[in-house]
């Protein structure tokens, strides 16, 4: 039987952590009013599962975000037997500026190369022999996870932005023929192609869906022991985009993280993103994903509405 005090003493915490959660949220809408885009937020502490959201049921297309559910796919694969880390893939097009001297990459250099410089070659060919949309459909629902989809490539997802019509078969795609297609586009179809991309379901993350799957790969709930620990250490190796998740954090702050990003056209860009683990100073880690899309704001200030939501939930979180 609990006390009175026992009682008196949770309550008060329960409205405790309720106010934290309705200030940093006040804190969060601040900020997001400093874009003319959507911003969509969720803030994730593992061990105690509190959780603060905006937005968080609402989906964002996640760009290169999408490269860190294919990577835990692929690594879910090895820890199945299908590949082997060291196993030699060929690539399809240039990567890391090796080609055409070296056409086989070690899966376990595409993996680290996709997520730390998010290299498009790599996750073109890893998303292909991994099975694709309908792999990583079977993968979530096994997973049980929702709010995160993956459906097309890269470069699928890059053709329909830009409203490339008729396209060519994906076996005769190449970054070279890609680039000449677009560059055949007006700014007017690119225009109008971007506001159907923003209304597409395919390719796209909730925040809260986000920082679920990220909460329960670092749990090591969603692929082996060994994969998790490599794949944490690749994340906190990202190379791209400093200037958002990172940005504000204090100095020595260690994120492992994945940036996304889509071009601008006539001044609107379709989305800005960062997903990863903050780990914060009392040992806990915080998953947290920030989503800005349909802004004509600069990049400077998207990245830094990025950076200053995700202090405010370190300051607050930690």
């Amino acid at each position: 039987m609990l006390t009175r005090r026992a009682c008196l003493f949770a309550l008060g915490a329960g409205i405790s952590a309720a106010k934290e959660r309705s200030s940093l949220l006040d804190e969060w809408r601040r900020i997001a009013r400093t874009t003319d885009g959507t911003v969509g937020a969720a803030a994730l502490r593992l061990q105690t599962g509190q959780l603060v959201n905006m937005n968080g049921d609402q989906p964002f297309p996640l760009a290169s975000v999408c490269k860190l559910p294919i990577a835990m796919h692929m690594l879910a694969l090895v820890d199945e037997g299908e590949f082997g880390l060291q196993q030699e893939i060929e690539s399809v097009s240039n990567i890391a500026r090796r080609w055409p001297g070296q056409r086989r990459f070690p899966l376990s250099e595409m993996i680290e190369l996709m997520i730390t410089r998010s290299d498009n070659t790599a996750v073109e060919t890893l998303f292909r022999i991994g099975g694709e949309g309908p792999a990583m459909t079977a993968r979530f629902r096994e997973w049980k996870i929702e709010g995160v989809r993956v459906n097309r490539s890269e470069r699928q997802c890059g053709l329909d932005l830009s409203g490339v019509d008729p396209q060519p078969p994906p076996d005769q795609w190449t970054d070279a023929l890609i680039t000449a297609l677009i560059a055949k586009t007006t700014p007017e179809t690119r225009y109008r192609a971007t506001l159907g991309y923003l209304t597409d379901p395919r390719d796209t993350g909730t925040p809260n869906g986000t920082v679920q799957l990220l909460a329960r790969l670092f749990r090591g709930e969603l692929v082996s022991k060994t994969s998790t620990a490599r794949l944490i250490e690749i994340l906190k190796g990202t190379t791209t985009s400093p200037t958002r998740l990172k940005g504000l954090l204090p100095a020595g702050t260690v994120v492992a993280h994945k940036t996304g990003s889509t071009g601008v056209v006539k001044g609107l860009t379709a989305a800005t993103n960062d997903s990863g683990i903050i780990f914060l100073p009392d040992g806990d880690q915080l998953a947290i994903s920030v989503y800005v899309k349909a802004s004509t704001r600069a990049d400077a200030t998207r990245d830094r509405v990025i950076a200053r939501i995700a202090r405010a939930a370190f300051d607050a979180m930690s």
